[in-house]
């Protein structure tokens, strides 16, 4: 093949590539930028990458159209539009190309990435509840896991310190109590190694998140990145192995008339489906989902808690006002409770207004199921706070744990664990930076946005 047979071939490529990026056909296509031929727009985006989904909304609407990698992706940046998309089940696929292996009966049944979710997440949230999600039961177990971290924190007063270090097991602690029914001190080895797990995983995932938009490069970067490939799979594996245990034991002494925690209840319904073709609770799927929510459970809480803390020590002004509310209300000597919430609207509203200034999950990705169609209207700017400061106005549109059929199933719990984590911990301590040092609030995108990694320094707040 000589040099102008291959000019003339390169060149046929790009221009089908490139019209089949711009969409040129029959169907009316969304508006969009136009990327370059094998990697879309990819080569464009900053680290930032949701804040410049959000700019090019200013340029082609609230609902456009992207191309990364492979990947023809809808961003939708206004949340009427959101809201009518999410409560479609068209719009409630999950990749099946990210960095997680689920079990062969996962796959199969499609209970994580398709419409079947519907009913895990209906099962879920039933089950939750039934276990005290929202209710006093749940509060004393956040009660008993935050007394215990407020002791340890207090062995680290006036020694700079990465908290995160404290808050991983704690949060963690409170999920495993719902999912296994039991909780592990912080000095267990077991405890100690899943942390170390789940820490290791969200950071390798980060790594591979590009096998997303180019699934057809799986085998490259596996190869590529062999060593974190074969690691996270590893990793992986022992968190479900430790899943498999607790299922194990669970059978082993399951009682119908006496539902101990999440694992029970599942198992109980997968016995009850035992002969059904159609049914999607099966034992490959609880081990997923186990791993699901103990990850899920544990991450999120914890990054929240985590932003608050650097924010109270970066702004002493919001820290102090939020203390002062916590002074009124419940005083330095009683433990919070939800219900004190209600009366504390400047803390309610910095909790909400950090949740859309850092939220956890800022790229929220939803794979459709079919062809759908979709529109909608421009919102205004969000408030949190009334004008005279006595009440916390919410907007519909304030959505932290997503909306519709993919909104998150642990909102409830996530909310208390957020307040009354805050709450405790602003209640007997002043944070701030350490001496000669200044906070960085700039955030790290890996599954989760949150702060990078640094010391804090912690006071006693003394009773009066």
């Amino acid at each position: 093949m000589n040099l102008i047979t291959l000019i003339f071939v390169a060149l046929l490529v790009i221009i089908i590539s490139v019209l089949l990026i711009t969409g040129k056909g029959t169907r009316k296509r969304l508006p969009g930028p136009i990327g370059l031929p094998i990697v879309g727009y990819i080569p464009f985006l900053t680290k930032k990458s949701y804040i410049k989904l959000t700019e090019l909304s200013k340029k082609y609407g609230p609902l456009y159209s992207i191309r990364l990698g492979s990947l023809d992706l809808v961003v939708i940046t206004n949340y009427d539009i959101m809201k009518e998309a999410f409560s479609k089940d068209a719009f409630m696929g999950k990749s099946k190309n990210a960095p997680i292996q689920f079990s062969e009966e996962t796959l199969r049944t499609e209970a994580f990435t398709g419409l079947p979710w519907k009913e895990q997440k209906r099962f879920s949230i039933h089950m939750f509840n039934n276990l005290g999600f929202g209710k006093t039961r749940m509060e004393e177990h956040i009660k008993e896991e935050i007394l215990e971290l407020l002791e340890i924190m207090s062995e680290h007063v006036g020694k700079p310190k990465s908290l995160s270090v404290f808050l991983i097991p704690s949060m963690s602690n409170i999920i495993a109590s719902v999912l296994f029914g039991k909780r592990l001190k912080y000095n267990d080895p077991e405890r100690q190694k899943l942390d170390s797990l789940l820490r290791e995983f969200a950071k390798l995932a980060g790594t591979l998140s590009a096998q997303t938009f180019f699934p057809w490069l799986k085998p490259l970067m596996s190869y590529i990145y062999s060593k974190n490939y074969s690691r996270i799979i590893e990793v992986l594996e022992e968190i479900k192995d430790y899943c498999r245990k607790e299922i194990k034991h669970h059978e082993a002494t399951l009682d119908p008339n006496n539902i101990r925690d999440f694992l029970d209840g599942y198992l109980l319904e997968v016995q009850k489906k035992i002969g059904d073709p159609n049914t999607t609770f099966k034992k490959g799927v609880l081990e997923d989902l186990s791993r699901g929510f103990f990850a899920a459970g544990s991450e999120t809480v914890r990054v929240t808690v985590d932003w608050m803390l650097c924010i109270c020590a970066a702004y002493s002004e919001v820290q102090k006002r939020i203390q002062a509310e916590i002074d009124e209300v419940v005083g330095r000597d009683r433990f919070p409770t939800w219900q004190d919430r209600l009366r504390m609207p400047y803390t309610e509203a910095s909790i909400a207004e950090l949740m859309r200034w850092r939220t956890i999950v800022p790229l929220n990705m939803r794979y459709t199921l079919e062809n759908t169609e979709l529109n909608g209207y421009f919102i205004p700017k969000e408030r949190f706070l009334s004008p005279d400061g006595q009440k916390v106005v919410k907007p519909e549109y304030a959505i932290p744990f997503s909306v519709g059929k993919r909104s998150c199933p642990g909102k409830s719990l996530a909310e208390i664990e957020v307040f009354l984590y805050i709450v405790a911990i602003l209640q007997k301590f002043e944070v701030s930076a350490p001496p000669n040092k200044e906070i960085d609030l700039e955030g790290e995108l890996g599954i989760s946005l949150q702060p990078k990694r640094q010391e804090l320094c912690l006071k006693t707040r003394h009773i009066y």
